[in-house]
């Protein structure tokens, strides 16, 4: 049975008032000033930076801030989880609903690849009442240190977990579509709502997505 695995942030789980909030307040907390969605977006869409910590510590780098990189995670983590899981993770809405997963699961081995740290991903999956669905789950703390994403070791990791060579991989940036092909996976994308749409969906087939879909829930289109 091939497999589909899924990218979690902005795939499965709604991050726009989560994550993406953090990497703004965050980011405004030591800069002193407003930065928008577009901006985190425009960043994102550049590639190489799909730990948010990464993307947090280059937008205040290039905004001609260096600072001691512990600092900016301490600080992004207060608002992300707060008190024993009480930040800002609680903003978040899973996508993909029971029915559908069951269905998906019919025809897949289902697993996830996610830059996520395994405590942050094992809480949301737990939280949503949907693990049960997900034979493979793999995380920032499965991979070496610098072999994320566009790096196809978690991908490869998860394929030998489930025992499939082949299926899809649904990502929403250029770092899973690369990833994706590295593994020999057909990669399908996923445009975020704090972007360009159209310039989105360009960027993600011109790295080689086969399809490019608005939401995890018209994956069913794919195959048809």
């Amino acid at each position: 049975m091939e497999a589909l695995l899924f990218d979690m942030d902005g795939v499965l789980v709604d991050v726009s008032r989560s994550y993406r909030l953090a990497v703004k307040k965050t980011v405004e907390h030591f800069l002193g000033r407003p930065v928008s969605f577009r901006l985190i977006q425009k960043y994102k869409d550049r590639g190489g930076l799909n730990n948010d910590w990464d993307l947090t510590e280059t937008i205040l780098r290039e905004s001609g801030l260096k600072m001691e990189r512990c600092k900016i995670v301490d600080f992004f983590q207060q608002l992300y989880m707060g008190s024993q899981f009480g930040g800002l993770i609680l903003n978040e809405r899973w996508l993909l609903g029971p029915a559908q997963l069951k269905a998906l699961g019919l025809k897949f081995k289902l697993g996830i690849v996610t830059g996520r740290p395994k405590k942050e991903a094992t809480w949301v999956l737990e939280r949503f009442a949907v693990a049960r669905f997900f034979s493979a789950v793999v995380t920032m703390d499965d991979v070496p240190p610098g072999r994320g994403k566009p790096d196809p070791a978690g991908i490869f990791l998860a394929l030998r977990i489930l025992g499939s060579t082949s299926g899809w991989y649904v990502g929403d940036t250029v770092d899973d579509m690369r990833a994706a092909l590295q593994a020999g996976l057909r990669p399908v994308g996923i445009v975020s709502p704090s972007g360009d749409a159209v310039s989105q969906k360009r960027r993600l087939l011109a790295v080689g997505a086969c399809r490019v879909i608005a939401s995890v829930n018209d994956f069913v289109e794919v195959l048809r």
